[in-house]
């Protein structure tokens, strides 16, 4: 965790928290606003470029507290593109999307699958790890915020979010094994043999 309290952390120094406690994975937790007031639901990114309006929008209100400034647009470019966690990143993003809305769902059926995006968020730049962006509700939607007050709807998106990581990893481990199974063997002919 980058905090226990509530303080405030600039962007740019998570990642750098994370790194340097070695950590396998960045979770970074929102809640979202949007101007449309019907705008609800959940989604999760990971650090690229947008594909699409909304997208765009949700990181430059993000990214609007971080001390960078347009100066830093090169910056950012650079760091999308040398992104070299971007696969591991989108296979966690969909395993914790996937858990919150299904673990979701049986208390709230309305819940509004928002899907996995990509956005160029200061606070994904420079981890050394898998890392995402989970907008667990809408405090802009009179619905979403009042769930947002309830600890129970706390806890479990709290859970969801575990759950989430969890079957990443185990999927991480699964393709890992596999594919220790699967490595090739150095096969040798004995001189003198017939090779046909």
């Amino acid at each position: 965790m980058t905090r226990s309290t509530d303080v405030f952390i600039p962007l740019e120094e998570r990642t750098a928290i994370a790194n340097s406690k070695g950590a396998d994975l960045f979770l970074s937790i929102h809640a979202n606003s949007s101007r449309n007031p019907r705008a609800k639901g959940i989604e999760t990114y990971f650090l690229n470029f947008a594909t699409d309006s909304h997208a765009e929008s949700v990181a430059a209100r993000e990214n609007a507290i971080s001390a960078a400034t347009l100066k830093d647009l090169q910056n950012l470019v650079r760091a999308i593109t040398l992104n070299s966690k971007v696969d591991e990143s989108h296979d966690f993003a969909a395993s914790v999307q996937e858990a919150m809305v299904e673990n979701m769902r049986p208390h709230d059926p309305d819940v509004q699958d928002r899907g996995v995006h990509t956005a160029p968020f200061y606070v994904l730049i420079g981890a050394d790890m898998p890392s995402i962006l989970a907008e667990i509700a809408f405090l802009s939607h009179p619905e979403d915020e009042k769930r947002l007050k309830k600890p129970e709807y706390r806890e479990r998106i709290a859970a969801s979010l575990l759950e989430g990581v969890r079957a990443y990893l185990d999927a991480l481990n699964r393709t890992q094994s596999r594919q220790l199974t699967q490595a090739p063997r150095k096969s040798t002919v004995a001189s003198g043999e017939d090779r046909r």
